[in-house]
C-alpha cells in the first residue's frame, strides 16, 4: 500500500524535510505515480509529439463549478499530494515496457525514449494555500509548463484535489454543527472505498476539523490521534464471571493488589439500590467483559453499554412496560415511560398495568420506608380537552376521560407529584418563592362533564414555599409535571388515606438530588431509568460499578459509548446517572466521564441531537463522512485557458459551463468587519487591486450584476508551489493545515456558512477580464444564418 522514498536524503534536502513532525514526511503513496491516468491522456500526449508539438506552452486551471453539500464554500485539500507527485513524476522501465502493449500498434520507439527521459521540472505550478475556503470558479491550481507534460498531469491532479477537498469540506461541516466543544472522531475506515479511500478520509476529515481517527496506519503515516473502544463482540465473548482468568489489579500508586470482580459486584450491589435497577437486570457475561477490559486498559476504561437485553423475573416486561412490544416502547414505537412516575404526563396507565410495589424495593437506605398507594381509578380524569392522547391537537375537541395512578406518595414521582390537601401551595394561595415577588396559584375546577380545562393552570414547584390558606383547609388535587407544563388533577381520596394529610417530604425526605431536579424542572433519574430498554441498564449499571471499582485502585474510568437507540434521550440519562453517583460517593469527576455516541451518525442527526439537548461529548462517524453519502463527488475540472500565449474559451449551450479564458490571477477582498467580501478574478497583466480604492467588480456572464468595492485588505491568493523541478514552499504539518481550515472559516460571515439556504458567496471578475471574456466569447461563437 505505501512504500518508502527510494531517498531518504533527497527529502532532507527538499521543503518537506522543513517540518518532520509526521512519518508522513517519509512516505510517498506507491499508487500515486504517472500511470495512475486515463489512456486518453497517453494517446493524446503522442498525438501531440507526432504533431511537434513538444514546445508548445500551455497553460490550465483546476476548477470547480458548484459548491457540494448544498453549501457555499468548499475546503481546498490534497495540495501536499500533488507536490509529491510532481517531484516523483517519472516514468519507468516497466512503465514504458507496459506501454508499448498497451498503446495502439504503430506508436514509434522514439516517443517511448522521449517518455522515458520526461520530468516535471519545466512546470510552474500556482495555488491556493491547502485548508483554504474555495468558491467555484476560482481555480485551486494553476499549472503552466510545456503542453504535453502538463497534459499529462490531468487525471491524477484531479482525483488528489476532487476528494481531498471534498472530504475535508464534509468534515468541516461536521465540525460547524457539532461545535467547538465536542470531540468529533472518524470511525469510517472498514466503510470506506477501500484502503486508499480508507487512509484519505482519515487525513482529510482531521484537517476538516476531526480530533482522531481509529485508523492505526493513518495515525503512524500521518501523526493523528488514534482513539477506539472495543465492540459488542468483545462484551459477548464472555458468558459469565467464572471466564475471569485475571480478576486482580494493583493500586496505581500503593502498590496494593485487590480483587476488581469483588469490588465492582460489592458496587454493583449498592448502586442497584441507588439507582433501582435490579441486579437480576444486568449481566453477569457483561460485567466479567467490562471488568477484563477495566484491568488490560485501567486508565482508559472506556465500554460499550448497549450489548444486553436482560430478562428478569422481578422486573417483568408487564411491571415495567406497558403496551407490550419491545421494552421500552408502545406497540407504535413511541418510547415508553415508567408508569408509577407520572412525570412523562401523556402515557398514563390504568390500575392493571403497574403494580408499584413490585418496582419500589426501597431504592436507597438513607431514605425510610416508602409503600405507594394502590393504583385507583380516578373518575374524570385524562387526556385535556381538544388535545388527543399524544397532546397534539384533535380536530373535533372534546374531553376524554380516563384512570390515573394516584403515586403522589411514590418514591419515583414525588419529586413532581404533591396533593394539595399537604401542599400549602394549592387554592389559590400566595407562592413565596425565596423572598422573590408573590405569584398567584390558579385553583383548576372540572368542567360539567367531568373532563379537564382545555388550558392547565400556572402552578409552583413543589419544592417552593407557600403560605397556608386563609381557611386552613386543602382542596384534594394531584399536580402532575411533565417537564415544563404542570396540570391540576381532580381526583377522589381514598377512605384509608388519613395518614396522608402528613406531608409527603416530612415523612419521606426527598434525596438530594430529587431536590435538584425540582428545582430545574427535569424528571427524576430513577423513574426513567425504568424506560429504557434493559440492556442498557444492564451496560450502565455494569459499567459504573467497575468504574467505582477502579476508583478504589486509584484510577479512573473515561466513559461510555452508545451505539443504539435514542442517542439524545440515553445521553441524558446517562448524564444525570453520573451526576447521581458522582454526588452520591463523592466523586466530582465522575458527573463528568465521557459519552460517547456512535450509530450511523450524519450531519442532520447531529442537528437533531443539538436541538434535543444531548449531553454526548464525542461523536464516532463513519459511513456517512468518509463516503460522503450526500454528494459522491465535488467536480473539479482541468481546463486549457492559454497556449502559446494566446487565450483560450471553451463555450457551451449551458453557461455554467463556459470557462474563463487567459492566465489570471485572483484576490480576496474583505470588507471593514474582517470578513471576506468577494474573490476577484483578474488577468496576469493587470495591476493588483489596493486598499481604500474603489474597485469594479463584474459578474462574469450577466452585465446588470456589477458593484464596486473598497476593500480594507486585499489578500492575493496564488503562491508559486514549484517550479524549477522542486517545491518552493515550506509544506506545512497537518496539524497547520488543520489550524488555517478554521482560520479562513471565520473570515466568512455565519449567513455563508449555515446549513439552511446559505447566502451565495460573490466571485467576480475585473472591468477588464469582462470585456476580455465576451469579446473572445463573440470571436468564437458562430454566427447563424437565416433562410
Amino acid at each position: 500500500m505505501m512504500s518508502s522514498n527510494n531517498s531518504v536524503d533527497l527529502l532532507e534536502d527538499g521543503a518537506f524535510a522543513a517540518n518532520k513532525n509526521s512519518w508522513n514526511r517519509y512516505y510517498q503513496n506507491s499508487v500515486v505515480q504517472p500511470l495512475l491516468t486515463d489512456l486518453y491522456q497517453i494517446t493524446m500526449a503522442y498525438a501531440y509529439w507526432k504533431s511537434g508539438k513538444m514546445d508548445d506552452h500551455a497553460v490550465f486551471d483546476l476548477f470547480f463549478r458548484t459548491n457540494p453539500f448544498q453549501g457555499e464554500f468548499t475546503i481546498f485539500a490534497g495540495l501536499e499530494e500533488c507536490l509529491k507527485f510532481m517531484e516523483n513524476f517519472h516514468y519507468s522501465e516497466t512503465d514504458v515496457e507496459y506501454l508499448k502493449h498497451a498503446l495502439p500498434q504503430g506508436i514509434e520507439e522514439e516517443f517511448f525514449d522521449y517518455l522515458s527521459q520526461l520530468t516535471a521540472k519545466d512546470v510552474t505550478l500556482y495555488a491556493i494555500e491547502e485548508g483554504s475556503v474555495a468558491f467555484p470558479r476560482i481555480p485551486l491550481i494553476k499549472i503552466a509548463g510545456p503542453l504535453i507534460i502538463v497534459q499529462l498531469l490531468e487525471t491524477t491532479l484531479l482525483t488528489l484535489v476532487n476528494y481531498a477537498s471534498l472530504m475535508a469540506t464534509n468534515a468541516a461541516r461536521y465540525r460547524m454543527v457539532a461545535g467547538r466543544h465536542i470531540n468529533l472522531l472518524e470511525f469510517g475506515l472498514r466503510r470506506a472505498q477501500g484502503p486508499d479511500g480508507g487512509l484519505s478520509a482519515s487525513k482529510y476529515s482531521y484537517i476538516g476539523g476531526f480530533d482522531g481517527t481509529s485508523n492505526v496506519l493513518a495515525g503512524k503515516l500521518f501523526n493523528i490521534p488514534v482513539k477506539g473502544t472495543h465492540a459488542h463482540a468483545y462484551i459477548t465473548s464472555f458468558t459469565g464471571i467464572q471466564e475471569l482468568k485475571t480478576r486482580v489489579l494493583a493500586h496505581k500508586e500503593t502498590g496494593d493488589k485487590r480483587d476488581l470482580l469483588e469490588l465492582a459486584l460489592q458496587y454493583r450491589g449498592q448502586l442497584a439500590k441507588i439507582l433501582d435497577i435490579s441486579t437480576d437486570e444486568s449481566s453477569e457475561g457483561e460485567l466479567a467483559a467490562m471488568v477484563s477490559f477495566a484491568i488490560a486498559f485501567p486508565d482508559g476504561f472506556m465500554a460499550l453499554v448497549d450489548t444486553y437485553d436482560v430478562k428478569s423475573d422481578k422486573h417483568d416486561t408487564k411491571s415495567t412496560f406497558l403496551g407490550g412490544g419491545d421494552p421500552g416502547c408502545l406497540p407504535d414505537g413511541t418510547p415508553q415511560y415508567d408508569p408509577c412516575c407520572l412525570l412523562t404526563g401523556d402515557h398514563r396507565p390504568t390500575p392493571d398495568d403497574y403494580d408499584c410495589d413490585s418496582l419500589l424495593d426501597n431504592p436507597d437506605p438513607e431514605l425510610a420506608d416508602v409503600d405507594c398507594f394502590e393504583p385507583t381509578e380516578l373518575e374524570g380524569a385524562g387526556e385535556t380537552e381538544g388535545q388527543d392522547e399524544d397532546g397534539g391537537q384533535e380536530d373535533g375537541g372534546g374531553g376524554g376521560g380516563g384512570p390515573v395512578v394516584d403515586s403522589s406518595n411514590c418514591y419515583y414521582c414525588r419529586d413532581r407529584v404533591t396533593r394539595a390537601n399537604n401542599d400549602p401551595c394549592a387554592n389559590g394561595g400566595n407562592l413565596q418563592q425565596d423572598g422573590d415577588e408573590d405569584t398567584n396559584v390558579t385553583n383548576t375546577d372540572t368542567n360539567d362533564d367531568g373532563s379537564l380545562p382545555a388550558q392547565p393552570p400556572t402552578a409552583a414547584e413543589p419544592d417552593q414555599v407557600c403560605p397556608e390558606n386563609g381557611n386552613g383547609t386543602a382542596d384534594e388535587e394531584l399536580l402532575v409535571g411533565n417537564g415544563d407544563d404542570v396540570v391540576n388533577y381532580e381526583v377522589e381520596m381514598p377512605e384509608d388515606s388519613e395518614e396522608l394529610m402528613i406531608p409527603y417530604t416530612e415523612q419521606h425526605p426527598r434525596c438530594s438530588n430529587c431536590e435538584a431536579n425540582a428545582r430545574e424542572t427535569r424528571p427524576c433519574v430513577i423513574g426513567h431509568l425504568k424506560a429504557v430498554g434493559k440492556c442498557f441498564r444492564s451496560g450502565l449499571l455494569n459499567f459504573c460499578a467497575v468504574a467505582l471499582a477502579l476508583n478504589d485502585q486509584g484510577y479512573r474510568a473515561v466513559g461510555i459509548r452508545i451505539d443504539s437507540g435514542d442517542l439524545a434521550y440515553l445521553s441524558c440519562l446517562s448524564r444525570e446517572t453520573f451526576e447521581r453517583i458522582s454526588e452520591r460517593f463523592k466523586l466530582t469527576w465522575f458527573s463528568k466521564l465521557t459519552i460517547v455516541a456512535s450509530n450511523d451518525i450524519n450531519e442532520e442527526t447531529i442537528l437533531s441531537l443539538n436541538e434535543q439537548g444531548h449531553k454526548i461529548d464525542c461523536f464516532g462517524i463513519g459511513t456517512h463522512l468518509v463516503t460522503c453519502q450526500r454528494q459522491p463527488a465535488l467536480g473539479c475540472v482541468y481546463k486549457m485557458v492559454e497556449i502559446n500565449s494566446q487565450p483560450r474559451i471553451k463555450l457551451s449551450q449551458d453557461v455554467a459551463k463556459v470557462t474563463m479564458p487567459g492566465n489570471k490571477n485572483v484576490f480576496r477582498l474583505y470588507g471593514a468587519d474582517g470578513h471576506a467580501l468577494i474573490d476577484l478574478l483578474q488577468r496576469v497583466d493587470e495591476s493588483p487591486p489596493e486598499v481604500g480604492q474603489k474597485v469594479l467588480c463584474r459578474h462574469p456572464f450577466q452585465e446588470s450584476k456589477r458593484a464596486y468595492v473598497i476593500p480594507t485588505h486585499v489578500e492575493a491568493l496564488y503562491k508559486v508551489y514549484w517550479a524549477d523541478g522542486r517545491v518552493t514552499q515550506a509544506m506545512p504539518s497537518l496539524d497547520e493545515v488543520r489550524e488555517r481550515v478554521q482560520n479562513s472559516l471565520k473570515t466568512l460571515r455565519q449567513d455563508h456558512k449555515r446549513t439552511l439556504n446559505p447566502t451565495p458567496y460573490k466571485v467576480a471578475v475585473s472591468d477588464n477580464l469582462y470585456n476580455f471574456i465576451h469579446d473572445l466569447w463573440l470571436q468564437n461563437a458562430p454566427i447563424g444564418e437565416l433562410s
